[in-house]
């Protein structure tokens, strides 16, 4: 991205993270972002491919998701789904115990990794407030005397909160898919979008499987469901990047 670019993509960030700013406009600013780097992507794969350059290189990087909460695990699978949703693949290094970091060893074309540099802190940010306050709330509706220990309280709380982050990170990946979905759609009949979309994907594939050939499937977490849909609703005013949109709803306004 241009300095100009991403100090745009930036400012909008920044206000959407901004306690302050209305849920509604938050939503609208990271939506924008969002877009604003899949497009810039994009336009810049078009032209180096009319100039008779080579594809954008694809790369390798690592991104750390705290643990010291205890909700690693749960973090990571949201961000995770947001990774391959943009059109990277991704694998996990640690398993969160004892409250310890997870690494996303990530690989993916060099613009999607420069705006998933910028959109997972974000994002982060976002769910673990909406889940704090959604996981408080859900706890107001149950009186101290329901539980027999103050450990059997929290580790209620805590199954919700961790339910929670999945099903966020599950439906912000939906909202990306639905924007490069658009993106590949709105391309006014030329097909370089999709062309430039499908070549990527296969490029990113072949790379993630040299690097990790002997990669096992993921074990799926078992989250509770209550948890799973909150998260799912809040994840729809996640600001990620308006205007795009294939057989899932667009980002922007949230479906």
């Amino acid at each position: 991205m241009t300095i100009d670019h991403e100090g745009r993509v930036r400012a909008l960030l920044d206000r959407a993270e901004h306690p302050e700013t209305p849920e509604a406009e938050a939503q609208a600013c990271a939506a924008k972002a969002a877009e604003l780097m899949m497009r810039h992507a994009i336009d810049e794969a078009a032209l180096r491919a009319r100039r008779g350059e080579g594809p954008e290189p694809v790369v390798y990087w690592e991104h750390v998701v705290g643990g010291g909460d205890g909700h690693a695990r749960a973090r990571a699978a949201g961000l995770t789904a947001v990774v391959r949703a943009y059109g990277g693949a991704c694998a996990l290094r640690g398993n969160g115990a004892y409250r310890q970091d997870i690494a996303l060893l990530a690989v993916a074309t060099e613009s999607a990794r420069d705006a998933l540099t910028l959109l997972l802190p974000s994002l982060t940010l976002q769910m673990d407030g909406a889940g704090t306050r959604a996981a408080d709330a859900h706890m107001s509706a149950y009186p101290e005397e329901l539980f027999r220990r103050k450990a059997d309280r929290t580790r209620w709380r805590n199954g919700y909160l961790k339910a929670f982050l999945v099903g966020y990170g599950d439906r912000v990946a939906e909202r990306v898919e639905a924007a490069r979905g658009r993106l590949r759609d709105d391309d006014t009949g030329s097909g370089s979008a999709a062309l430039v979309l499908a070549r990527d994907d296969e490029r990113v594939r072949a790379e993630f499987t040299d690097r990790f050939p002997a990669l096992g499937p993921a074990r799926r977490q078992r989250v509770r469901s209550d948890g799973f849909t909150a998260g799912r609703d809040a994840g729809r005013f996640a600001d990620l990047g308006s205007g795009v949109g294939g057989t899932r709803p667009a980002l922007g306004p949230p479906s």
